[in-house]
């Protein structure tokens, strides 16, 4: 029989601000699934912190999530990819990292998007390590919103507050997720790693946004998703709202999150707009993913 969220983490004997923090990102996520269906889509007149425009579900969505840890009490500061400045929750126990609402700009299109959210315990995220998180989550708002919970060195994945899949691993798979495929104009080695995967008759599953394409690969077991650089072609996913949460994940399940210079956990996250290249998914082809992402100008 299924199992309620709860009753997951009591079973996992989860630490009780941590789970009240979780109770308190899902009960988000079921608002911001509400809002996507029910709303339609429009320019808000404003930019994020970081000078990107913004949607009226980008603001709406950012605004439940604060609400909703706020209300749970066991966050003491919250930061977002629209507010990112820290801001004092009041509660005690654990700090998070979000992103409200991933791939909004493909929401026009009706397809899949996410929510990100990264969370560590104490009062402070900038200089912390993604290894240093107690969890990390992600939802998936699709034909099913489904939301994924990951703890250190375990893989927990399970549908909106009902259970449906526990244990999940990632294994070897010939599937791929090429993001940025600009970069391959400039980058040889991404260009070529691309080819191999065509010639060698990969499966295909690129769908514009982050978090479903993650969520195909630990749906089916395994893939990669790259996301390589070049000069004209920058990176642009941020290490502490999108990279270093999903990257808990994708190693909770069995595989490898890498950036230029390594595991992406292992890096310091000095402020809020560090960016970087990412390949996560099945450890032998994000090793294969290796020399996409050292490429130099």
């Amino acid at each position: 029989m299924p199992t309620s969220l709860q009753e997951e983490m009591g079973t996992l004997r989860v630490e009780p601000k941590l789970a009240r923090t979780l109770s308190g990102i899902a009960d988000a996520v079921v608002v911001i699934s509400d809002i996507l269906r029910g709303q339609g889509v429009e320019e808000s007149h404003s930019t994020n912190t970081f000078g990107d425009q913004q949607l009226n579900i980008d603001v709406e969505s950012d605004e439940v999530v604060f609400n909703h840890l706020r209300s749970c009490g066991m966050v003491k500061s919250a930061s977002s990819e629209e507010q990112t400045e820290c801001q004092d929750l009041g509660g005690h126990g654990y700090s998070v990292a979000f992103d409200p609402l991933d791939g909004s700009s493909i929401v026009g299109a009706n397809f899949a998007v996410g929510s990100i959210f990264g969370i560590w315990p104490g009062d402070e995220l900038i200089g912390r390590r993604g290894n240093e998180q107690a969890a990390a989550v992600y939802a998936v708002y699709g034909p099913r919103t489904v939301l994924v919970v990951a703890w250190p060195h375990k893989g927990e994945g399970g549908s909106q507050w009902q259970l449906q899949r526990d244990n999940i691993s990632i294994k070897d798979k010939a599937v791929f997720a090429p993001a940025n495929l600009r970069a391959t104009a400039e980058n040889e080695e991404y260009q070529q790693l691309v080819q191999y995967w065509m010639s060698h008759k990969y499966t295909l599953r690129y769908s514009g946004g982050m978090v479903p394409d993650i969520h195909h690969i630990l749906t089916k077991g395994g893939g990669v998703f790259a996301n390589p650089v070049s000069e004209s072609a920058p990176a642009k996913l941020r290490l502490l709202y999108e990279a270093a949460p999903l990257a808990l994940v994708v190693e909770a399940a069995g595989g490898l999150a890498e950036c230029a210079t390594g595991s992406i956990l292992d890096m310091t996250i000095a402020s809020t707009d560090i960016r970087t290249m990412v390949s996560l998914g099945s450890k032998s082809e994000v090793m294969r993913s290796r020399p996409a992402l050292k490429w130099q100008q």
